[in-house]
Parts: C-alpha cells; sequence; structure tokens
C-alpha cells in the first residue's frame, strides 16, 4: 500500500502544476512521449474510455459519469490486457494496476483514471514489462480521491 500511497501522491502533484490539464492527471510532455511508448489495443479500453471522468480542482476528488454499457459488466467475467504498475514492494505480487498506456514513471499511474484498473490476483505473478492479460470479476470502485473506478478481483493471469 505504500507504493499506492506515493503513485496518488506523484498524480496528485502532476494534477496541480499549472502545465497540466487537471483532466489528464500528467504533464502534457509526458503524455506526448507516452503516445509514442506501446499501448494495449484491447477492446475493453475503448468501452472503459467511455466513462467520463471529471475533477474538482478546488476539493481535488475525482468523480465519474460511468455509462451503462461498463454498468453492466458489473459481476461479469472480464479479460483485460495491460501493462502491470505493481502496488506491493515485492518479488512477487496480487495487487497492481493493470493499464493501456505503458507506465513511464515506477511511482505514477499511466494515463487518466478511465484507463486504469485495479486488480487483484488469487495467486501471486512477478512483474513483466510486456502487456500482460488478466480475467476476473469486474467491480466498480468509487475511490474520488484517486480516480480509481474499475477493479478485476479473484482474477488470474492468463498464460
Amino acid at each position: 500500500m505504500a507504493l499506492l500511497a506515493l503513485a496518488l501522491v506523484c498524480v496528485s502533484g502532476f494534477s496541480k502544476q499549472k502545465n497540466v490539464d487537471p483532466q489528464a492527471g500528467q504533464p502534457p510532455e509526458e503524455r506526448k512521449a507516452q503516445e509514442a511508448l506501446p499501448m494495449s489495443r484491447d477492446p475493453i479500453w475503448k468501452v472503459l474510455g467511455k466513462t467520463k471522468v471529471h475533477l474538482d480542482v478546488k476539493e481535488w476528488h475525482y468523480s465519474a459519469d460511468i455509462p451503462a454499457e461498463v454498468k453492466d459488466m458489473v459481476g461479469k467475467q472480464v479479460t483485460i490486457t495491460g501493462f502491470v504498475l505493481p502496488l506491493d514492494a515485492t518479488e512477487e505480487f496480487k495487487h497492481f494496476i493493470i493499464s493501456k498506456r505503458t507506465p513511464t514513471c515506477a511511482f505514477c499511474p499511466p494515463g487518466e483514471p478511465n484507463e486504469i484498473a485495479d486488480v487483484t490476483l488469487d495467486k501471486p505473478m512477478k512483474w513483466d514489462q510486456d502487456a500482460v492479460t488478466v480475467t476476473g470479476t469486474f467491480e466498480l470502485m468509487d475511490n474520488d480521491q484517486i480516480g480509481l473506478f474499475f477493479k478485476l478481483s479473484h482474477a488470474k493471469k492468463v498464460p
């Protein structure tokens, strides 16, 4: 959880900088550089991307308008391919963020809140710099302070 706290400070710090679009959550230069890196083309990211995310810059709270298409996935098994940002500082871990975009900072979730999901595996895995595929039960989260709205629980890494 310590890494999660550091990641949140990183995102919040980006959002408070003058040259940052608070909706994007990262500096424009970083976003531009990230566009040249590998990105998951999994169709589920297009569905999740329909979620409109808002940031109240006075209160520093996120909110999301989640479309019916995303709400319909709740409780169902879904498969997502993306890049891993571990939340445990161990060689093997069960809890991580999966992202549409390649992470560019070990402590900062890449991209926007509708491009990441919280994942909890049943069995630990080792970090992989390439895109990974996981299957689990889709849930919605309402973490307005950090902008996490999607979750996969009881997940398994797909070989």
